[in-house]
């Protein structure tokens, strides 16, 4: 299901926004949620995950070009989508935060449709380099899957579980166990963004929110063990990571 975040002070245009968006998701048949916002600040205060972001830009105290920004330091993989009547500020939104597209108030159905076409065709393709097999995988139920396919993004972390000779699969809701060796794992996932955080874990990076006194905050509310002599090249790699995915370093993450 695709979370999308819309947010416009002004409430004719919200509601205008809204409704096209409701028209043409039901229209092209995928599943949505919806969150709708007055202020930049409200969005924030959220914190919700979302693929992508409908905002205005010239909005009261906090313009949406900073919003879209600190939405992309949050979730880098979030598309933007801004709407307004001010042309100025189109420059500017596309040096800095690299929307999908730019598009004029009041918004037109088909115009905006076509941009959530091609927008949802990126997030597919994007999403699929992500996808990996997974082999003789057991459920929490203990029944065996012969290949089960999941996204590398939703997985937490992976723990080796050494008396059964098998990697356990870490999700929010979920957890699944498989025939694996830790080392090989990890060695053919670090370029998508997962780490050795101490003996035996291999943790995804875009799941921490904060690193202290070796420990890892997860954006779940797990907490893990961050080896000690991990430590710097752990803070090394976040902090590439980090300036990879979001075109810019985190501040203040470790300490």
């Amino acid at each position: 299901m695709l979370e999308i975040i819309v947010c416009d002070n002004e409430q004719v245009e919200l509601n205008h926004t809204v409704n096209i968006l409701h028209s043409i998701f039901r229209e092209i048949h995928i599943c949505y949620h919806l969150n709708v916002f007055h202020s930049a600040v409200d969005v924030l205060e959220a914190v919700i995950p979302a693929d992508i972001a409908v905002l205005d830009i010239p909005m009261h105290g906090f313009k949406g070009i900073d919003l879209g920004k600190a939405l992309k330091n949050q979730f880098p993989d979030i598309k933007l989508i801004y709407l307004t009547n001010y042309i100025q500020y189109c420059i500017q939104a596309v040096n800095e935060t690299h929307p999908f597209s730019y598009l004029h108030k009041p918004v037109e159905k088909e115009i905006l449709k076509n941009q959530i076409i091609n927008l949802i065709k990126e997030i597919d393709r994007t999403d699929e380099m992500y996808h990996r097999i997974f082999y003789k995988v057991q459920n929490e139920q203990g029944n065996e899957i012969e290949g089960l396919k999941l996204n590398l993004k939703q997985i937490l972390y992976f723990e080796s579980v050494k008396r059964e000779r098998r990697i356990m699969i870490v999700m929010a809701d979920r957890i699944y166990k498989f025939p694996y060796i830790m080392e090989e794992l990890a060695r053919e996932l670090k370029g998508y963004g997962f780490i050795v955080n101490c003996r035996g874990q291999l943790v995804n990076l875009a799941h921490i929110v904060r690193v202290k006194n070796y420990r890892i905050y997860l954006d779940t509310g797990s907490v893990l063990s961050l080896s000690q002599k991990r430590v710097t090249e752990f803070k090394t790699e976040l902090n590439d990571f980090y300036t990879k995915t979001s075109g810019g370093r985190i501040q203040g993450i470790i300490l």
